[in-house]
């Protein structure tokens, strides 16, 4: 790396090549192609270990893309989509809010800096340990779904400031978290809200997710009405709301997309909600997924053949799986880049198995690949949500190792933020 460049380490800005850098980065030119990082990933790591290399910069590029679109709705990143000590600072140091659903993200996000004000403890059902936390701590704001979390809520931490989860699915969504989480909002709104007044509690606002992964643009425009409807009726029983939480979902590998759903959002938002009112999101899968990029290597394989002999499929074995990089509500997108040196190759039938011995543990079942040997890397796009979460050591395999890749355009920028933040 050149000398003079610097890395954002914690609030410090250090030059290249001291005690203190974090052998783990890598400094790319900010222009970089995915191919481009490919190449130098691949020139740089000599290891046959399984790699995620994480692109600060592409992050970046998503949070100008945000306030661009967006202007009027403060992101909260949600920290359970991907927690790498690099994404959480920052995040932190372009003025994010956070999202965090346990005691333990709220300990890692205040651990950098981040003021009470600027985290939502967006979990509707929480440990008493953990509400207590979020008291010691000031963490006021945090939502609810039903009445028994609102008695916990005025037993231990009466003066927090409450956000009330509704349902409101996605028509199509990779997971869809009204199945778990939110009240149904015709049905029992009102008796939440009034319960919530008899005890005293302060509610200050109304939240909805659509789901993870959504695909469903339009339903951001259902969900701010009928939220806003919930805000009508707690008024007419004087309860006074000012928060809006419009959740998350948002693509984070399909521009197009999000777009859409950046159309529907601004176009209920001026239909519907008053410049009074503040609004913010809970954005994880958009920052992150299309910052990875997943190096795994073959370390076996075998072929199907029918009766006659004829081959049926190639089966490959890597090194890295479901329980680790890979998301196991998206296997059927996992799809490899094909290097340049095999682009010509004819593809042929294959399924690419984690390195578990669980039986499920499948990245891809069925793909056509040109045919790869032992030894020979395959490269995912878009890791960057979910994965190394479920299950990590599965096996006693150690977790794999994260390259952070970063322009010095945007280590200064960090290092600039840092330091206007650290003069308040």
């Amino acid at each position: 790396m050149p000398a003079g460049s610097a890395v954002f380490a914690g609030r410090c800005c250090v030059p290249v090549g001291s005690d203190v850098m974090d052998p783990g980065y890598v400094l790319i030119d900010e222009h970089s192609s995915l191919e481009d990082l490919i190449r130098l990933i691949s020139k740089r790591t000599k290891t046959s270990e399984p790699l995620n290399v994480l692109n600060l910069d592409d992050i970046l590029s998503k949070h100008r893309n945000w306030k661009q679109l967006l202007p009027t709705v403060a992101p909260f990143y949600a920290v359970k989509c991907n927690s790498h000590p690099a994404i959480l600072r920052l995040l932190v140091a372009l003025g994010c809010g956070f999202d965090c659903a346990s005691k333990v993200e709220l300990e890692t996000v205040l651990a950098l800096g981040v003021t009470p004000n600027r985290i939502v403890y967006a979990n509707p059902n929480k440990s008493i340990e953990s509400i207590l936390y979020a008291k010691q701590t000031a963490v006021k704001r945090m939502t609810f779904d039903g009445c028994s979390e609102l008695d916990k809520i005025s037993r231990y931490f009466p003066e927090a400031e409450l956000i009330l989860r509704i349902r409101h699915d996605a028509r199509v969504a990779q997971l869809s978290l009204g199945r778990k989480f939110g009240c149904d909002p015709d049905r029992d709104a009102r008796s939440l809200l009034q319960h919530a007044q008899a005890l005293g509690l302060c509610v200050i606002g109304v939240s909805f997710h659509v789901g993870s992964g959504s695909m469903d643009a339009e339903c951001y425009y259902g969900g701010i009405k009928k939220a806003m409807e919930i805000f009508d009726l707690g008024r007419s029983i004087g309860i006074e709301m000012h928060l809006l939480d419009i959740g998350g979902g948002y693509p984070g590998a399909d521009g197009d997309h999000f777009l859409q759903c950046t159309h529907h959002i601004t176009k209920a938002l001026k239909e519907f909600v008053s410049t009074r009112i503040t609004v913010i999101a809970e954005p994880g899968r958009y920052y992150v997924e299309s910052a990875v990029t997943a190096f795994v290597n073959v370390v076996a394989k075998s072929y199907e053949k029918d009766s006659a002999g004829a081959l049926q499929r190639v089966r490959y074995y890597v090194d890295d799986g479901l329980y680790d990089t890979f998301d196991w509500c998206d296997a059927h997108t996992n799809t490899p880049v094909v290097q340049e040196d095999k682009r010509d190759s004819v593809c042929v039938r294959s399924v690419i198995y984690g390195r578990t011995m669980c039986e499920h543990d499948v990245i891809r079942e069925e793909i056509f690949l040109p045919e790869h040997e032992i030894g020979d890397c395959f490269i995912f796009p878009n890791k960057g949500a979910y994965g190394k979460l479920l299950g990590r050591g599965h096996n006693g395999f150690t977790p794999n190792s994260v390259k952070v890749c970063v322009s010095r355009a945007t280590l200064n920028y960090m290092c600039a933020a840092a330091i206007k933040a650290a003069r308040g």
